[in-house]
C-alpha cells in the first residue's frame, strides 16, 4: 500500500476543479476574500447598454453644435459681420448713396457682386451722367465718384463703376488721379476726325490702376487706310499717359 505524504494531499487538495475556474472571476480581491469583493465591479449589460446609449447621444449632441457653429461663421462670412468680415451688399448700398448725390449724375443701376473667394469680392455699377456737362464738371463728377468708391469699399469688398458721359465710357477705381487720366484719355481719343465713341477702363476681370494694364476701346466707321491712320494717332495718344495700354477699335452701328 503506498501513503501519499502531506505535501502530496496539499497539491491535490489546492488545484482548482474545472467547475471552480468556470465561476471564479480573474481578480485576485475576489479569490482572496470571496464574491462580490472584485477592486472593479463587473457592470451588468442593462449598465453597459446604458452607458453606451449616453455616449453615443453625447457625441451626437457636440457634432449638432459643431455644425450649427460652422453654419454661423460661414453664413456671417458670406452676409458679412460689421468691421470683421465682407459686406457687399452694404457697400454697394453706400456707393449708389454716395454717387447718387454727386451733381451731374442722372442714375446708378446695373449693380452687380461677385465674389472672388471666401472673404473678397468685387461690387460695380453704372452710373448715367447728365448729358453735356462741361470738361471741368466731367471731371470733378469722376473724381467725386471715385471718393464715393473708396468709402464704399474696405473690408474685403472692392468698389468700381462705369460712368456714363454722353460718348464715353469712363473706368471709375478708387485711384481718383487715375480715374481722371482715364476720363483725359478717352476725351483725347473721342477728339480724333472719324471717331464717334470711346471706352477707356481696365483690361482685366478685377480693377487694376497699372498703366500697362488700361484698356481703350474706339467706335469707328473709318475702314482701310482711314482706320489705320486713326488707330495710329489713338494708340500713341493713349499711350502718351498709360504705356503698354491696350487700344482696339470697332465698327459703329
Amino acid at each position: 500500500m503506498t501513503n501519499q505524504g502531506p505535501a502530496d494531499e496539499g497539491a491535490v487538495g489546492d488545484r482548482p476543479g474545472p467547475a471552480e475556474d468556470r465561476v471564479r472571476p480573474a481578480d485576485d480581491l475576489d479569490r482572496a476574500f470571496g464574491p462580490e469583493t472584485a477592486s472593479v465591479a463587473t457592470p451588468s449589460i442593462g449598465q453597459r447598454v446604458r452607458r453606451g446609449t449616453v455616449i453615443t447621444l453625447a457625441f451626437v449632441a457636440v457634432g449638432v453644435v459643431i455644425a450649427v457653429v460652422l453654419s454661423v461663421i460661414v453664413g456671417s462670412v458670406q452676409t458679412g459681420v460689421g468691421g470683421v468680415f465682407p459686406r457687399p451688399q452694404a457697400a454697394l448700398d453706400r456707393f449708389r448713396s454716395a454717387a447718387g448725390a454727386v451733381p451731374g449724375v442722372g442714375a446708378v443701376r446695373e449693380e452687380e457682386t461677385t465674389r472672388d473667394s471666401l472673404a473678397a469680392y468685387r461690387v460695380s455699377a453704372v452710373v448715367d451722367a447728365a448729358p453735356g456737362l462741361s470738361v471741368g464738371q466731367q471731371v470733378d463728377l469722376v473724381r467725386a465718384l471715385s471718393a464715393a468708391a473708396a468709402d464704399a469699399g474696405g473690408n474685403g469688398v472692392t468698389v468700381s463703376a462705369e460712368v456714363r458721359l454722353d460718348t464715353l465710357a469712363v473706368g471709375v477705381t478708387t485711384d481718383a488721379e487715375v480715374t481722371r487720366q482715364r476720363l483725359e484719355v478717352a476725351r483725347t481719343v473721342a477728339a480724333i476726325g472719324g471717331v464717334v465713341g470711346v471706352r477707356c477702363d481696365w483690361g482685366s476681370e478685377t480693377p487694376t490702376d497699372a498703366a500697362d494694364a488700361q484698356r481703350v476701346e474706339l467706335a469707328t466707321g473709318g475702314t482701310g487706310e482711314a482706320l489705320a491712320a486713326i488707330m495710329d494717332v489713338a494708340q500713341r495718344e493713349t499711350h502718351a499717359v498709360f504705356p503698354g495700354a491696350d487700344v482696339s477699335s470697332r465698327q459703329s452701328t
